[in-house]
């Protein structure tokens, strides 16, 4: 099933433009993202039916530069297209070259669509891994959960932030969440955010910004910042 919509600005006359028409150059992208594992996660966490394809394709420009990609999350969602996302506002993209790229709708002097759903739409090939991953992860979090209970350090930092969430403090009140990878350091540990910028909306920690982590072995890293050193969310 493909079905096309336009945004009301001029149209877009670029071959980005002409890529999102092209059905091959859209296959060529559910392809991406189908072996593009962080794509995969943003999708995961953002998207309401995370288990369908994405099926939304963008060209946009700013009229200094011009992109075209998969969207595969953003701030909020098409109150008039089920699973689609709202290109006025704030949006990820992932381009045929395997980047993940923040795009502000807003500022789009141009911008084009369509929605494009595969005979594939289901991702269940995916399913038996994505559950092993999952339960992976809950594991993680479970050890990283005991180790801040044996840091006064850490508990504190927590604490604080319980604190100005106005929750319950620690142990009774909330986990930790955010399971976040360090991939240029030398030593590689996972850890789980305790303290940073907060964001009220959509909720979560800005990782663009300084933030505190309980690593495996017990001990308070910081970081500058995810632009600063590699940091993956897992």
């Amino acid at each position: 099933m493909s079905s096309e919509t336009h945004k009301p600005h001029d149209a877009v006359q670029n071959d980005d433009a002409l890529d999102i028409y092209d059905l091959a150059w859209r296959e060529r992208l559910i392809a991406a993202f189908r072996r593009h594992p962080e794509a995969q996660r943003i999708w995961e966490r953002q998207s309401p039916a995370p288990e369908r394809a994405p099926c939304q394709f963008v060209a946009c420009s700013d009229d200094m530069s011009d992109l075209a990609g998969l969207v595969i999350g953003g701030d909020a969602l098409d109150t008039t297209q089920p699973a689609v996302w709202d290109t006025g506002g704030g949006f990820t993209i992932l381009t045929e070259d395997d980047c993940i790229l923040r795009v502000n709708g807003w500022m789009s002097s141009t911008l084009e669509q369509v929605i494009h759903e595969t005979e594939e739409a289901h991702m269940n090939a995916h399913a038996d891994t994505h559950l092993e991953s999952v339960c992976d992860l809950i594991v993680l979090k479970a050890g990283l959960a005991q180790m801040l209970d044996r840091s006064q350090a850490a508990k504190g930092f927590w604490d604080i932030h319980l604190r100005r969430l106005g929750a319950v403090a620690w142990p009774e009140g909330p986990l930790p969440q955010c399971l976040v990878r360090f991939d240029e350091r030398e030593d590689p540990r996972l850890g789980l955010v305790i303290s940073g910028a907060w964001e009220a909306e959509p909720g979560d920690w800005d990782l663009t910004r300084p933030f505190l982590v309980i690593s495996t072995n017990g001990e308070i890293r910081r970081c500058e910042s995810c632009l600063a050193e590699s940091v993956t969310v897992l």
